[in-house]
């Protein structure tokens, strides 16, 4: 089958020069590298690492002023807490990054605003029958470029304990008053005014001005506090606070509110969290059924990329089915790891060592809708196009996509030897306190069973298996929790 949507995730290191003729060129080499695997697609997309996110933050409706960006090898921003005794040298890139060139360009909103039209124009030059996009980036941690706005003037909208004590910046947190000149608060930011309202607005003028058509919402922003962890505002790693779990899941709600009266029609797209639906729900509070039915217009989270960092690839596998399972509508994204552009890491070569095991199995699975049938994902994205020192490796290019076209076309047809039944709506139900701590183990154990090799690769929801012909699973082995009794599901 053919895709709806290939994105080509990109830093400004390529951008080495801002002249309009080098600009241009690599939006052309760009395109011209990957042109068999996106000329499969209706639409083709360029999402932008422009900087972490906070050149949105900071925009003040000037071309002329400078910003931030991601000239840096290594994190940007020291982590509180960390220490580096053991690095006497100074090699450790998570306390002395280093910059990609002597001397990076500067960048200003003008010189981005250039790059986004260049790569529309190239993009409609060179595949004239396609839809062409340009998107934009929110990360919510510190590692990405340099950020006053997050950790100097509002250190207080970081709450999250991923890379230290409160480093990452939480969707649900507050803002403290400034007097400062934005784009959307020509006056500055009102004392108490919502993270999600401030960030909404912005980004209706950032988008709208520097002509990008969607933002991508990076590394779990929108889902939680601590969205790199099996902890969070529910859960500390002992006990759970049933008691909190329905006001944390108001505050998680009430971003994407906040965010859509300021931004009410730009597309989303998300990175979500590494864990899984269920694992987030009990942890974090993350009311991932209300967010999919409140309509806010994003595509359920894909694969997570850490199982190129971490081998633990049940968990990878285990987030993508159960946030899949049930869907806002019949597309969902499959996203492949290429490059780093921030941490001297290519996956393709440093990680995979040149293996595309990491293309075929999270290929390998699918979902099965309400009316019975299997659903392969319908957008593709790669992480990214350019290496952290902005280069664009023909070769890498040529080596891996043979194996994302095989396995796009070779998607699956039937459903696998094992099913998982996941109870998606048995789990956004849950309030009692036994019923938090199963759903989280239920969870965490499915995982470990795919990472000690059980062949689990179709979900579907008990939602939608209740209303199907039993015959279609003949063939497999059904796997779900026990049900609830005197339920459908059950009978």
């Amino acid at each position: 089958m053919g895709l709806k949507n290939v994105t080509l995730e990109i830093s400004l290191k390529p951008f080495k020069k801002t002249d309009r003729e080098y600009i241009y060129s690599v939006c052309r080499t760009a395109f011209e590298q990957w042109r068999p695997l996106v000329k499969t697609a209706d639409c083709i997309s360029v999402l932008f690492w422009t900087s972490d996110g906070s050149e949105l933050l900071d925009y003040d409706g000037c071309d002329q002023t400078e910003f931030e960006w991601a000239y840096l090898v290594g994190n940007a921003n020291l982590s509180e807490g960390r220490t580096n005794k053991s690095d006497p040298e100074g090699l450790e890139l998570h306390f002395h990054p280093k910059k990609y060139l002597e001397n990076p360009p500067t960048m200003t909103y003008g010189i981005l605003k250039t790059i986004v039209r260049a790569f529309k124009e190239v993009g409609m030059e060179m595949f004239a029958d396609k839809q062409i996009r340009v998107g934009t980036t929110f990360d919510p941690g510190p590692e990405f470029a340099i950020s006053d706005f997050k950790y100097n003037r509002h250190r207080e909208i970081c709450m999250g304990h991923e890379m230290g004590k409160a480093i990452f910046v939480c969707s649900y947190a507050t803002l403290n008053g400034d007097s400062r000149k934005y784009a959307g608060f020509p006056n500055g930011i009102p004392d108490g005014l919502s993270f999600g309202k401030f960030f909404g607005r912005q980004s209706q003028h950032f988008l709208a001005d520097m002509g990008f058509d969607y933002i991508w919402f990076s590394n779990g922003i929108g889902f939680g506090r601590d969205v790199w962890s099996t902890t969070g505002a529910v859960f500390n790693g002992e006990d759970f606070d049933t008691a909190a779990l329905d006001g944390v899941k108001k505050l998680v709600f009430d971003f994407w509110g906040d965010f859509r009266s300021e931004c009410p029609d730009y597309p989303i797209e998300v990175r979500g969290t590494n864990m899984t639906m269920g694992i987030d729900m009990a942890s974090d509070g993350v009311p991932l059924r209300e967010l999919y039915r409140g309509g806010f217009g994003f595509l359920p989270p894909p694969n997570s990329p850490w199982a190129a960092l971490d081998g633990d690839f049940g968990l990878e596998l285990t987030g993508y089915m159960s946030r899949m399972a049930e869907t806002p509508d019949d597309e969902y994204l499959f996203r492949y790891y290429v490059h780093d552009p921030w941490w001297i890491n290519s996956p393709w070569y440093d990680r995979y060592n040149g293996t595309p095991h990491d293309i075929y199995l999270p290929l390998a699975v699918s979902r099965i809708d309400r009316e019975g049938k299997l659903k392969a994902p319908t957008h593709l994205s790669l992480l990214s196009i350019d290496n952290s020192y902005g280069d664009l490796i023909e070769q890498c290019a040529n080596e891996c996509m043979p194996h994302l076209l095989k396995g796009i076309k070779e998607t699956a047809d039937a459903p696998s030897p094992f099913v998982w039944v996941y109870p998606f709506d048995e789990y956004s139900d849950v309030a009692e306190s036994d019923e938090v701590k199963q759903m989280f183990s239920e969870d965490w154990f499915v995982r470990n069973c795919i990472n000690n090799g059980l062949p689990l690769s179709t979900v579907v929801s008990t939602s939608n298996f209740i209303g199907h012909d039993k015959s279609m699973y003949a063939a497999s082995v059904l796997m779900t929790p026990v049900p609830k009794a005197d339920g459908k599901f059950e009978e």
